[in-house]
């Protein structure tokens, strides 16, 4: 958290049958009333009984009920990407409100790209009726999938520039080990590129790594 509170949040959930769904998001602004609205948000998911429904109707629901009793006054949002990801198939199923798109490491090409969303989503808390459209993606052994806030991508030199996607996708590229040394190296990176410089946002990372099944 960059103050006593914060307002990301990620959050896994045990769907039976090997199946894990992945939750990350980011409540608009931070300190502690976007930490209220997260903690609204992470009762909201656990009180959902079809969290094992596909991802797109999961933030449809959570996305109705910050709608109609949280986020209409003052005005607030949150993004969030959640994902299924089934260890037979090595498949992501997943849906994005406006998130930073994850970055997939591909184990043969060491190649960084980003999950990119079909079409265009827009973030959690701003109106009732909205659509989440579900896409997959093929994941494979090796691979490392790297979710995070832009807080990481926001995060910035003293009256410099910021750290951006594409030197986070140059970290994850270079990278070597299982997902613990993935993650210590973007959190060195990130340290030493924004020289001693206090959190401006709230950040979280997040690496997970594929193995057979």
């Amino acid at each position: 958290t960059s103050k006593w509170a914060g307002g990301d949040y990620f959050d896994f959930f045990d769907l039976g049958d090997d199946r894990w769904g992945i939750l990350i998001a980011d409540v608009s602004g931070h300190g502690t009333p976007a930490a209220v609205l997260m903690a609204i948000t992470h009762a909201i998911s656990h009180q959902l009984p079809g969290i094992a429904a596909p991802p797109g109707k999961v933030l449809a629901h959570v996305n109705r009920e910050l709608c109609l009793r949280y986020t209409s006054d003052p005005v607030m949002f949150i993004t969030a990407f959640y994902g299924i990801y089934d260890p037979k198939t090595k498949v992501l199923t997943y849906a994005n409100a406006g998130h930073p798109p994850p970055l997939v490491r591909n184990s043969i090409s060491s190649i960084s790209g980003s999950i990119s969303a079909l079409e265009a989503s827009i973030p959690l808390g701003i109106t009732p009726e909205v659509s989440y459209i579900d896409q997959s993606h093929q994941l494979h052994k090796g691979d490392s999938l790297c979710l995070f806030t832009d807080g990481i991508t926001e995060a910035r030199q003293p009256n410099g520039p910021l750290y951006g996607e594409v030197r986070l996708a140059e970290t994850i590229a270079r990278s070597k080990g299982d997902a613990r040394a993935v993650l210590d190296a973007i959190i060195a990176d990130v340290n030493e590129f924004v020289q001693g410089a206090e959190p401006n946002d709230d950040r979280t990372l997040m690496i997970i790594q594929i193995h057979d099944a």
